[in-house]
Parts: C-alpha cells; sequence; structure tokens
C-alpha cells in the first residue's frame, strides 16, 4: 500500500476537476442508415452509462487510503482510466462493426425495408378500395419460374449486349456493301472503256485497203530489224 500511495503522490495532480464526460458513438466508414444509427446510439448510450456507473466515489471507494492522502492523483488516475476504458470499448465496437458489415447490411435492410412499403402503398392505390390481393410467396412458386426470375437480368443483359453487337455488325458489312458496289462500277467503266477503244480500232482496220495495210506490216517490219540491228 505504501508503493502505491508513492506513485500516486508522484502523479502530476490536475489543475482542474472533471467528471466523465459522455462518450459518442463511433464513427463508421459508410453512411449509416436509421437502423445502423439507432445501433450506434445505442451502444454510445451504454457506454456513457457503464462510465457513469464508474464514478469517482465508486472508484475512490475502491482505494479509501489514496483517496484520503492523494485525492487529486486519483482522481486523476480515474480519469484516466475512464477515458482509456471507453477508447478501448469505442475501438472494439468499431471492429466489430467493420469485421461483420453491419452497417452495409442495416443498410441493406432499411433499403428492402422501404421498398416493401413503396410496393405495398402502391398495390393500395391500384386497387382502388378493394381488398389487396397479397403477392405469391417466394417459396411457393416451381422451381422453373425461380431460376428463371433469378437468370432474367444476366440474360437480359447478353440479349443487349448481342442487338448492340449485331447492330454493329450490319453497319460494317453496310459499308463494305457499299465498297464493292463502288469498285464493281469502277471495273464496269473501266471495261466499258476498253470495249471502245477495241470498237475503234476495228473500225480503224476495216477503214484501211489492203495495200496500206501491206505497207504497215513492211514499216513494222524494217522498224524491227533496224532495231535488232542497232541491238
Amino acid at each position: 500500500m505504501a508503493t502505491d500511495e508513492q506513485s500516486m503522490q508522484d502523479a502530476p495532480a490536475p489543475e482542474n476537476e472533471r467528471s466523465p464526460s459522455p462518450v459518442p458513438p463511433p464513427p463508421v466508414a459508410a453512411a449509416p442508415g436509421p437502423r445502423a444509427t439507432a445501433l450506434q446510439k445505442l451502444y454510445g448510450d451504454a457506454i456513457t452509462h457503464v462510465l457513469k456507473t464508474c464514478s469517482y466515489n465508486n472508484f475512490a471507494s475502491c482505494f479509501p487510503t489514496p483517496a484520503k492522502e492523494v485525492p487529486d492523483s486519483l482522481r486523476h488516475l480515474h480519469e484516466q482510466f475512464t477515458d482509456r476504458l471507453g477508447a478501448s470499448m469505442r475501438i472494439n465496437f468499431e471492429q466489430i462493426l467493420a469485421e461483420r458489415n453491419v452497417v452495409p447490411s442495416l443498410n441493406e435492410l432499411d433499403g428492402l425495408i422501404e421498398d416493401a412499403k413503396k410496393r405495398k402503398a402502391k398495390a393500395e392505390e391500384e386497387a382502388n378500395g378493394e381488398p389487396v390481393q397479397a403477392p405469391v410467396p417466394p417459396h411457393s412458386l416451381p422451381a422453373q419460374q425461380l431460376y428463371l426470375s433469378h437468370l432474367a437480368p444476366s440474360l437480359s443483359q447478353q440479349s443487349l449486349s448481342l442487338q448492340t453487337r449485331q447492330e454493329d455488325l450490319q453497319a460494317e458489312n453496310a459499308e463494305i456493301l457499299q465498297r464493292v458496289l463502288q469498285q464493281r462500277k469502277e471495273i464496269e467503266d473501266l471495261v466499258k472503256g476498253l470495249e471502245n477503244v477495241v470498237v475503234d480500232l476495228d473500225q480503224s482496220a476495216a477503214a484501211l485497203k489492203p495495200e496500206d495495210i501491206e505497207e504497215l506490216v513492211n514499216e513494222a517490219r524494217e522498224v524491227d530489224e533496224d532495231m535488232r540491228t542497232k541491238s
């Protein structure tokens, strides 16, 4: 006990005495919804209640001698103890929230409940005052309808992707067809031009006299012989 009294005597005494402040709810990374907020507030209130229960008077009753001899040091020790206890509980709570994915799960539950309320309100509005027909429970549906309902979003996405791909291929094929038609037209124009040249040559040949043809043949032979001689 003398050792405890000596250590408490050496501890610095605070200038002003203060009581434990309420512990705020622990922060979370995701934006909490109504239920997550209520859970955080509930835990924050619980921590505050625990720390208030561990008041200085209750704490001092466990250490009567230091409370009498060095009350300031004991009060400072009590403040440190409550601060560390509150911080430890907040850290543990934050770890549990993160490990168990609590906030996103509660937010998802809020979304499901809100969606159910909207569906109910819509059904009542469409009923026009008549009794609302209860929806068919999912567990009573046949297996084929259940797995088709699960596959519908994926199949719809695949169908949309295939339709987009088909439209792209059709546009590409139309462009290729235009190029082929253009090339075919150019070939037809070229063939027509060659045919006109052949017709002109035939007409020129028909217009020549036999002696003119013989003269041209002789000139061609002479030119050929001259070229061979020079080479």
